[in-house]
């Protein structure tokens, strides 16, 4: 008997269209690091599930200037501290976060 396990399902990004392919590939590979980074240390809290598909939220670039410079924030203070989540891992987080295909908004 043959068992197939199904890897994670790949996350579609969106880059600025000036954006050379060759550095397209680069922030491709930091955004899938950042995925697992935030599939670990983020998703309990922040995703959702709507008919069995996975949500994960639409951040402006305000919200994610706060996370990365860590604003006190009551909920993240047990959670993102730097020796939770280093710099190096929350900057792959954010990046992660400001190319992922944003969400179709529902009617």
């Amino acid at each position: 008997m043959l068992v197939r396990c199904a890897g994670p399902k790949k996350v579609a990004y969106e880059f600025p269209t000036a954006m050379a392919p060759a550095i397209q590939a680069e922030y491709a590979k930091q955004c899938d690091k950042g995925k697992i980074l935030y599939d670990i240390n983020c998703s309990r809290c922040h995703t959702t599930k709507a008919k069995g598909k996975e949500i994960i939220p639409d951040f402006n670039a305000l919200q994610l200037e706060t996370y990365q410079i860590r604003i006190t924030n009551e909920t993240h203070e047990n959670n993102l501290t730097e020796t939770k989540v280093t710099a190096e891992e929350l900057s792959l987080i954010l990046t992660f976060l400001a190319y992922k295909k944003k969400n179709e908004v529902l009617k």
